[in-house]
């Protein structure tokens, strides 16, 4: 929760946040599967219970000595509300309905969050669950050359699959806008001219700044207040951006 504090108090307007379903049916804000490489960052000293989310309960998790506790997105929801925008990454591994989609959508309702958040994932499945229960929030593919994803995924397929509405892939991917246009990235994805990208995870000011000219639709940066920061400084005010729709800190 410390590093989306940070975010709101440096005055960035988004954040990107990876949301499990944990065995006792708890949306939870984590980035990794497991919790062995934040138990060894935060205590090296100490063995690693590396705890699976999907397998394990709220209680299991909260009594690991990882720093600040495992946060739910409905704390998250209550701590910012409608005063930050949410790219919130669906993780599940899984093709079948977890249940994962239908209570991200409903927590999202539940706080009047609807206009405030887009809903991500390397999944294409699971972006197909969340559009049957909540098809007005967009949706988006999420993809890189990882070895860690299936290779019929690893080129954007994935976005067919979901019918997205915008695209993320990973930084390295997008190069130039100005001589690839997004049907360079999926030349047999229909449409895919007119879909919004935000690359991640762009962590140079200077790309960012030369991504936003490019336009795309929104960046993922570990450093978005920096970015920010260099952006404003750069630019005349007349040449400034909507910042709820460009800049997200990926914590």
């Amino acid at each position: 929760m410390s590093s989306f504090e940070a975010a709101f108090h440096a005055g960035v307007p988004g954040i990107e946040l990876d949301v499990h379903l944990t065995a006792d049916e708890k949306l939870v804000v984590f980035h990794d599967d497991t919790t062995g490489r934040i138990e060894l960052k935060i205590q090296p000293e100490e063995p690693a219970r590396n705890l699976c989310l999907e397998v394990s309960s709220l209680a299991e998790l909260r009594s690991l000595s990882i720093g600040t506790h495992i946060p739910l997105l409905d704390e998250l929801f209550e701590c910012f509300g409608d005063s930050l925008y949410y790219d919130i990454e669906l993780k599940s591994r899984s093709k079948a309905d977890t249940g994962l989609a239908s209570k991200v959508a409903a927590a999202i309702c539940s706080h009047n969050l609807e206009s405030n958040c887009i809903i991500s994932s390397f999944n294409p499945f699971a972006l197909c669950h969340f559009r049957k229960a909540k098809s007005t929030i967009p949706v988006g593919i999420i993809w890189s050359n990882s070895n860690e994803l299936y290779w019929f995924l690893r080129h954007g397929e994935g976005a067919l699959i979901s019918k997205s509405d915008f695209l993320k892939p990973e930084s390295s991917l997008f190069a130039n806008m100005a001589s690839r246009s997004p049907l360079h990235l999926l030349p047999w994805f229909s449409g895919s001219q007119e879909k919004p990208i935000i690359p991640w995870t762009v962590n140079e000011p200077e790309k960012a700044c030369d991504f936003i000219d490019q336009g795309v639709a929104g960046i993922i940066s570990d450093i978005a207040d920096e970015i920010l920061i260099r952006f404003r400084a750069e630019r005349e005010p007349a040449a400034a951006f909507d910042p709820p729709q460009k800049l997200s800190l990926k914590a």
